[in-house]
């Protein structure tokens, strides 16, 4: 293979890929050699299609191979983000580590792209130096969310608190939900139990609550949670996940996401509000097993997770017995959502009189009202609602979505 080869893009994959671990060497060495960008933005961009240990072999023999005199090559690779080849990157660095080479990083942190920032900030992680400190600062604020997510992360290795100060502070006074959104991405990329509790704290109302709990799961597993939070909590956590599934979070994320290991241990607690979370499982994630038009892009492994999970659940007694007393000790918090949820879904007529007492008495807050009603549309139950209630009630949007309702 001659020195200056520049590699089509089909041998390139073949042949860093193979099993003959000579070959794939040997084509590293050419990459290195050649620094050609376009090739290496093939190989990311062909990342996903790639098995997770051949992507560490690729990585591990890049670092063994390149020499002090080729870095030329990592700088120019820099030039492009990918995940999956960060430490391709940072490590060849790494390698090589001095005053010379670090002040280089320095300089292209300040006055490099966002994707070579993203590489530069991971780098001062390992090599605490503290004139990163300023350009970390400054790049935690960033729309480029791997720059955000990694100048988080090496602050945390800093241990130092000030962006987080600043995040939390926005999460308890801006009015912007994207800045918040933000700063709940930084905060729980920068970790810590105090951090979750924060964040779980103050989320639920957020119009970006996938997003936030999607970043919790990230960076923390099923386990680590259920250490540090209450069943509650973490039922919680479960119930916005099997909500915003498929739409909002892929189904693709259901293993890495442990979303079995929620069940089983949502199925040892017994309560109404657990059995309301599983039952809406079950019914959900059948529906994903069944129907092509949400599992047509699942891999095999992904597949049997799901019949797994939903198998689980056809064995599991779920029932509804005490579903009123949940009802009526509930109806202001989030309990109450998920038994209307629960009704609606499975068509419990039966508890149809008892949402109309609670409309009727007026004991729910305009938000539930209207969920409720909404459900006793579903049951076409809404002639138990009582007129004088409706035209009694004073925000002119809400009656009138009622009045729709009944019609």
């Amino acid at each position: 293979m001659c020195n200056n080869l520049i590699m089509p893009l089909h041998n390139l994959l073949k042949n860093i890929t193979s099993k003959d671990i000579n070959l794939s060497k040997n084509t590293i060495r050419e990459l290195i050699k050649s620094a050609d960008l376009a090739n290496f933005n093939e190989l990311a961009k062909s990342s996903d299609f790639i098995f997770s240990f051949l992507k560490e072999r690729i990585i591990n023999d890049f670092v063994k191979l390149i020499n002090k005199s080729e870095l030329n090559c990592v700088f120019e690779f820099a030039k492009i983000y990918n995940s999956d080849f960060e430490d391709l990157i940072v490590k060849s660095w790494l390698k090589f580590a001095d005053e010379d080479l670090t002040d280089k990083i320095l300089e292209l942190f300040e006055n490099g792209s966002v994707e070579e920032k993203a590489y530069c900030a991971k780098y001062f992680a390992t090599i605490k130096d503290p004139l990163a400190l300023d350009i970390l600062y400054k790049n935690s604020y960033v729309d480029f969310l791997p720059l955000k997510i990694n100048c988080a992360k090496t602050l945390k290795e800093f241990k130092d608190v000030k962006i987080v100060e600043e995040m939390k502070n926005v999460i308890l006074n801006s009015d912007d939900e994207f800045e918040k959104n933000s700063a709940y991405t930084f905060i729980l990329a920068y970790g810590g139990s105090d951090l979750i509790k924060f964040s779980l704290e103050n989320c639920f109302k957020s119009p970006f609550l996938a997003d936030i709990i999607s970043s919790l799961l990230d960076y923390n597993d099923f386990y680590s949670l259920k250490e540090i939070l209450d069943d509650e909590t973490l039922i919680r956590i479960f119930c916005v996940l099997i909500e915003n599934y498929p739409e909002n979070i892929s189904l693709n994320t259901i293993k890495y996401y442990q979303i079995f290991d929620f069940v089983k241990y949502i199925s040892r607690l017994k309560s109404q509000y657990s059995k309301n979370a599983l039952a809406l499982c079950r019914l959900n994630f059948d529906e994903y097993l069944s129907n092509e038009v949400y599992n047509f892009d699942l891999d095999k492994d992904l597949k049997n997770e799901l019949r797994d999970i939903v198998q689980y659940l056809k064995t599991l007694n779920i029932d509804f017995k005490g579903l009123s007393e949940e009802i009526i000790n509930n109806f202001s918090s989030y309990h109450f959502e998920i038994s209307l949820k629960v009704i609606n879904e499975y068509k419990l007529v039966e508890y149809a009189q008892l949402l109309a007492d609670l409309v009727n008495e007026n004991r729910l807050s305009l938000d539930y009202l209207c969920q409720c009603v909404q459900v006793l549309k579903t049951l076409e139950k809404t002639e138990l609602i009582k007129k004088d209630v409706v035209k009694n009630i004073d925000n002119s949007n809400i009656r009138a979505f009622i009045e729709h309702c009944c019609h």
